[in-house]
């Protein structure tokens, strides 16, 4: 019960127990200066003025939420309804206050969780859609701020492999414009490597991690930045850390263990729309690649078969130079499958192709460094290597007892990748008049496909043929 000019009247059990004053602490006190918040004893004061000058009421017989001040000097929720009442010669003023801390705290925690829900629902209808990397993570980083209620969220991207690289995406979220420049600044000039600071620690432990003060974290370079509370959490992609996310608050914060857990779960959704995403990618390489080399192989088998029909002098010979060549074809395919498509050593392909030939190996020298040629390319060299061989048993060096064929390749200075097969103690050989499916396949196939020079020489040794090209156009 107040009176008119504010002073405490009475003051039951009820009041004691909320705003922890007693009666006769209470009683005489001005209420303003005891259980109104600061913000609200201006207001206060011109109401009760107001009133006393015979003003309308604008608080009176109605029910209002608002704070009041404990003893303790935090604030509460409270429901507040006031009547006047005029038991004597003066009017007093009769406030019935019910505390509804349980009441807030409970809508707090349901909206909470309604707002938990609808931002994991928004990272998991990610992973139907073709969004960047860098935008689900500053959907993550937004998504944790506005559970924990913290300022700052950042993501570090970890490279992949034998020892994975801790590096800043870039990506941040912050409620204020600004209010990460300090940290922002700190984090782009330390090399974060595996147990340094919060990144590296999460890196090296797999783990969530909470620093309650980073002022009293040896472990903390980027501290006295304007944060002093900090954890973080890893996002796993098929088993592997894909990125960290860290978050700040501007004042100690002792860990959580109910938000660490809900964190968690965004980390692991996020996990999940990559590995979906990542699935999908995959998915979609391998059925395109698979496209690409069904159409590669028709059109080199359609290729060929035009050349040795039109050319064969009679259908038994067609067959069986036809046949030749598809079974140098298969046996590049065949590598290529051993090697799960990504590509084959090309000394690999050389011993292949020759297998596929039917040529006896002794007669046969090839020598190089390792060297990984593409699967779109092995065909076309498979191919290459069996015109050769064949050309050399039907009018060079491997069609007499003596002759053989040295074979080499390597790497210079300049990044050229250079082939050279020679044919030895051979007949003497003479330019063709005309170039059939060999010539055609070496100086433009070859060429063409592997992005060099094709050169051939018909020498009285024997022929030679030379490549020079970029060595990294063969691993494309």
């Amino acid at each position: 019960m107040m009176t008119e000019d504010g002073v405490i009247a009475g003051w039951n059990s009820v009041a004691e127990q909320t705003f922890g004053w007693t009666a006769r602490e209470a009683q005489g006190q001005i209420l303003s200066q005891l259980i109104v918040p600061a913000q609200y004893r201006q207001a206060h004061r011109d109401g009760l003025a107001r009133l006393a000058n015979g003003g309308e009421p604008r608080v009176l017989h109605r029910r209002i939420e608002i704070t009041a001040l404990h003893r303790d000097g935090h604030e509460i929720p409270v429901e507040l309804a006031i009547t006047a009442a005029k038991p004597a010669d003066i009017r007093v003023y009769v406030g019935f206050i019910r505390d509804i801390s349980d009441r807030r705290e409970a809508e707090a925690k349901l909206e909470k969780e309604a707002k938990k829900n609808r931002l994991m629902f928004n990272i998991v209808s990610m992973a139907a859609s073709t969004s960047p990397f860098d935008t689900i993570l500053k959907t993550a980083l937004e998504a944790c701020c506005q559970i924990i209620g913290w300022p700052v969220g950042h993501a570090f991207i970890v490279a992949p492999g034998p020892s994975p690289e801790l590096r800043s995406s870039g990506v941040w979220f912050e409620t204020t414009k600004g209010q990460s420049d300090r940290i922002r600044f700190a984090t782009e000039e330390i090399v974060f490597e595996r147990g340094l600071g919060l990144p590296g620690t999460i890196l090296a432990t797999g783990k969530s991690h909470w620093i309650a003060d980073t002022d009293d974290d040896a472990n903390f370079p980027r501290r006295g930045n304007g944060f002093r509370g900090a954890f973080g959490f890893p996002v796993k992609c098929d088993g592997r850390i894909v990125a960290i996310l860290e978050f700040f608050s501007e004042m100690p914060v002792s860990p959580d263990a109910e938000l660490l857990l809900t964190v968690r779960a965004v980390g692991e959704q996020v996990g999940r729309v990559l590995e979906r995403q990542s699935a999908a990618e995959r998915q979609s390489l391998l059925l395109n690649e698979f496209r690409h080399r069904v159409k590669n192989v028709l059109s080199v088998v359609h290729a060929v078969a035009n050349q040795t029909f039109r050319m064969a002098n009679t259908k038994e010979r067609a067959h069986e130079v036809f046949s030749g060549r598809l079974m140098a074809m298969a046996a590049a395919q065949d590598l290529l499958v051993a090697q799960k498509g990504t590509g084959a050593q090309f000394g690999d392909i050389i011993k292949a192709a020759l297998v596929g030939s039917g040529v006896c190996v002794s007669r046969i020298n090839y020598s190089g460094p390792q060297l990984v040629v593409s699967s779109r390319h092995a065909v076309t060299i498979s191919l290459a290597i069996h015109e050769l061989t064949t050309n050399a048993f039907k009018y060079g060096s491997l069609s007499t007892d003596r002759g053989s064929v040295r074979i080499s390749w390597d790497v210079d200075g300049n990044n050229q990748f250079n082939f050279e097969w020679r044919e030895i103690e051979g007949p003497i050989v003479a330019e063709p008049k005309r170039k059939g499916f060999g010539s055609n396949l070496l100086e433009r196939g070859l060429a063409h496909e592997l992005g060099g020079r094709v050169k051939i020489t018909y020498c009285k040794s024997g022929l030679v043929c030379k490549f020079t090209g970029p060595v990294d156009d063969l691993r494309k």
